[in-house]
C-alpha cells in the first residue's frame, strides 16, 4: 500500500474550495474583516424613546385643549306645539281683568303748515296750541282723560284737550292742548311740564303729567290778514290729505314689536285751522291732527286663544309659530264700555315658550344621566330635548351657564 504523502502545493491550505460552498460570515465578522465600525443601536433607541415622549405630550396637550377651549354643551329644545282653529269672535277690553283679552290705545300727533293768499283784514281771537306727551306713571292700568281735561302750566295758565285720550298704564300718549283763553300770553317757546288739576288731592296727581313737545304758539288777539273762504277750504283740504297720509304711515311703522294694530280701529281727528302772521301778501295756515288706534299684544292673543281651544291649558306662555297665520279685524266697537269686538280667522300653530336661562341654570354641573329628569320638570312647555357634551368623555355639564348653549329645534 502506497503511503499518501502530500505533494508540493497539495497542503490543506492550498486545497481549492468549490464556488458553491462559501463559509457563512456573520455581520460582525464581515465588519471585522473590512475593518469598519459597529452600528450605533443605542442612539436609535434613544430617538425612538424621545419620539414616543413627544407623541404622549402632544396627545395630552390635545386632550387638555379639548377639555378646556372646546369644552361645553349644546342643548336642543323642541317646544310643545299645538295647531288650533281661531275662534270666530272674541272681545277685548281696555282694562281687561285676568283671563280676558286686553288691548291698548296708541296715539300719534302730526302738524301741517301751508300758505294762502291774503284778502283784506279781519279781527281774530285765537288760542295758542301745541303737542304734549302725557305720562301715566301711576299704575299698569290705562287711564282715560275725557275731552276738556285741564292741564296747568307752572305759571297757573290752563290748557285743555278737545278730544278724550287713553293713556296706557306705565306708558305715554300724545295729544294737542289748547289755551283756555285766546291771546299771545299763552304762547310758549320753552319746554313746559303740565300738571292735571283734576287729580289734585289724589295719588295720581304726582304720577300723571304732560310735557310739551316743541313750542305752543298761534295765540293772537287783533287784526290780521283775512283769507277768502274758498282759499281757506283748499288749504285745509290739502293739509288734511297730507296729515292723513303721514298719520297712517306713522301708525303702520310705529307699532311696537310684538303688537298688532287692529285693522279698522285707527281714527283721525283734525283741529281747527289756525292762521298765522302774513308774509308778502300770504297768510300762514296750520292744522294739527291726532290718530288713535287699538293695539293687541300677540302673546296675549295667543294665550287667550289657547285658553279657548287647548284642553288642560293652565295659562302657560305661548306664542304664534307664524303670526301671519292668524287674521284679526274689527267687528264692532263700543267705546262707552271700553271694549272692542274682534273677528278672527285662520288656523295658527301655538308654540309654548320656555326660559332658556332657567334651563342653563338647572343643568350646571349636573351628570348627563339626570338630563331627562331635569327637562321633564319644564313640561308642558318642552316636548323633548337633546344634549351633546364636549369633549365626548365628559359625563357632566359645564360648571357655568356660559358653557351651556340652548337652541330651539325645528319642528
Amino acid at each position: 500500500m502506497q503511503d499518501m504523502t502530500p505533494r508540493g502545493d497539495r497542503s490543506i491550505r492550498n486545497i481549492p474550495v468549490p464556488a458553491n460552498h462559501r463559509r457563512h460570515i456573520s455581520p460582525r465578522d464581515e465588519y471585522e474583516d473590512e475593518d469598519m465600525p459597529r452600528p450605533r443601536r443605542r442612539r436609535f433607541g434613544r430617538w425612538f424613546s424621545l419620539l414616543a415622549l413627544v407623541v404622549v405630550v402632544v396627545a395630552a396637550a390635545g386632550a387638555l385643549l379639548l377639555s378646556t377651549v372646546f369644552a361645553g354643551a349644546t342643548v336642543t329644545v323642541f317646544p310643545r306645539t299645538e295647531p288650533v282653529q281661531a275662534p270666530a269672535r272674541m272681545a277685548a277690553a281696555l282694562n281687561a281683568p285676568p283671563g280676558t283679552l286686553p288691548y291698548q290705545n296708541m296715539s300719534i300727533t302730526r302738524s301741517a303748515t301751508t300758505t294762502a293768499q291774503a284778502s283784506g283784514t279781519q279781527r281774530v281771537e285765537r288760542q295758542a296750541s301745541g303737542k304734549v306727551v302725557i305720562y301715566n306713571n301711576y299704575s299698569a292700568e290705562s287711564q282715560r282723560l275725557i275731552a276738556n281735561t285741564r292741564f296747568q302750566a307752572p305759571d297757573g295758565k290752563i290748557y285743555r284737550i278737545k278730544t278724550s285720550v287713553d293713556v296706557p298704564g306705565q306708558s305715554t300718549a300724545e295729544a294737542v292742548v289748547y289755551a283756555d283763553s285766546p291771546g299771545a300770553d299763552y304762547n310758549r317757546t320753552e319746554p313746559t311740564k303740565f300738571t292735571i288739576p283734576g287729580f289734585k288731592g289724589d295719588p295720581r296727581f304726582d304720577k300723571f303729567y304732560a310735557q310739551s313737545q316743541g313750542p305752543l304758539g298761534g295765540g293772537f288777539v287783533g287784526n290780521e290778514p283775512a283769507v277768502a273762504e274758498k282759499d281757506l277750504q283748499e288749504a285745509q283740504k290739502a293739509m288734511e290729505q297730507a296729515l292723513e297720509g303721514a298719520l297712517r304711515e306713522a301708525a303702520a311703522t310705529g307699532v311696537p314689536e310684538g303688537y298688532i294694530l287692529v285693522p279698522g280701529t285707527l281714527s283721525i281727528t283734525f283741529s281747527d285751522v289756525v292762521k298765522g302772521v302774513a308774509n308778502g301778501g300770504t297768510v300762514a295756515v296750520s292744522q294739527d291732527s291726532v290718530a288713535q288706534g287699538q293695539l293687541i299684544r300677540l302673546s296675549d292673543l295667543a294665550g287667550y286663544i289657547a285658553r279657548q281651544t287647548v284642553p288642560g291649558y293652565q295659562g302657560e306662555a305661548v306664542a304664534f309659530a307664524d303670526p301671519s297665520e292668524i287674521s284679526v279685524a274689527l267687528a264692532t266697537t263700543t267705546k262707552a264700555s271700553g271694549t272692542i269686538d274682534l273677528a278672527l280667522s285662520g288656523n295658527p300653530t301655538l308654540v309654548w315658550q320656555f326660559d332658556q336661562n332657567a334651563i342653563q341654570t338647572a343643568l350646571v354641573g349636573k351628570p348627563k344621566g339626570e338630563f331627562e329628569t331635569i327637562i321633564k320638570s319644564f313640561e308642558p312647555a318642552i316636548a323633548r330635548a337633546e344634549a351633546r357634551i364636549r369633549p365626548f368623555w365628559q359625563s357632566t355639564f359645564p360648571s357655568n351657564t356660559d358653557g351651556i348653549k340652548v337652541m330651539t329645534g325645528k319642528r
